[in-house]
Parts: structure tokens; C-alpha cells; sequence
């Protein structure tokens, strides 16, 4: 089983952007996004590598990992339930792990506009 559709709608989420936010970027419509979303179609290889590039995550991750089960503190592991460290320094150092992510990948994304900005201005 692969995770596209739903890795994609998650992540799309996670930046806050909208279907057609996503699919400007890869010049397609949002019809297209929703039906990647949902499964009913699949983008080609050229566009897996953007939506790839874009939320900077590695294509086989993309397609192989349920990245929302993945990333949820109540998910269990093989071993059975995952224990988590509650600790104030501990919280602390998550929240700023957090942070100083959520801040790269708003760098990332404000970067990749500017870059679509510029290419845009550039002659065909």
C-alpha cells in the first residue's frame, strides 16, 4: 500500500496551503490535486519530484511512510506503545525543535516563491 494521496494531503495541510496553492506550483488544476488526494489518479514521476521538492520530503518517504501515523504521539510501534518523556526540559526542547522547524520550513516555502517569482519574469 502507498501513502501519496493522503502523505500529500497531510503534509499540504501541515503549510497550511490549499489544493489549488499546490497545484499552481505544478501548473496543473485543482480538480487534479483533490483526485491525487483521493486516489483516484496519480501525478507522473516529473511531478511526484516536485511535490517531493516542494514539501522536502524524499520521494520514497512520500509514497512509503503514513507520515500522519508517523508523526502522531499516540501511535504504536511494533513493541507496543511508544513512551514519551513528559518532562518540562524535555517538552522545552521539543517545542523549540518544533519551532526552528516550522521557521525552515516557512524559509523554504518563502524561497520557493521567490524563485517562481523570478522565473516567471524570466523570457521564455
Amino acid at each position: 500500500m502507498h501513502y501519496l494521496g493522503k502523505n500529500m494531503r497531510y503534509l499540504r495541510k501541515q503549510l497550511s496551503k490549499t489544493q489549488s496553492e499546490i497545484a499552481s506550483l505544478i501548473k496543473k488544476g485543482q480538480t487534479t490535486i483533490g483526485n491525487w488526494e483521493n486516489g483516484i489518479s496519480e501525478p507522473n514521476l516529473d511531478e511526484l519530484l516536485i511535490i517531493s521538492n516542494f514539501f522536502d520530503i524524499p520521494l520514497d518517504i512520500l509514497v512509503k511512510v503514513d507520515l500522519a501515523e508517523a508523526n502522531s504521539p499516540h501511535r504504536t510501534g511494533a513493541a507496543g506503545p511508544v513512551t514519551y518523556d513528559h518532562s518540562p526540559e524535555t517538552s522545552l526542547q521539543v517545542r523549540e525543535r518544533d519551532d526552528k522547524l516550522t521557521y525552515v520550513l516557512q524559509e523554504i516555502k518563502s524561497l520557493r516563491e521567490e524563485m517562481e517569482r523570478l522565473y516567471a519574469r524570466l523570457p521564455k
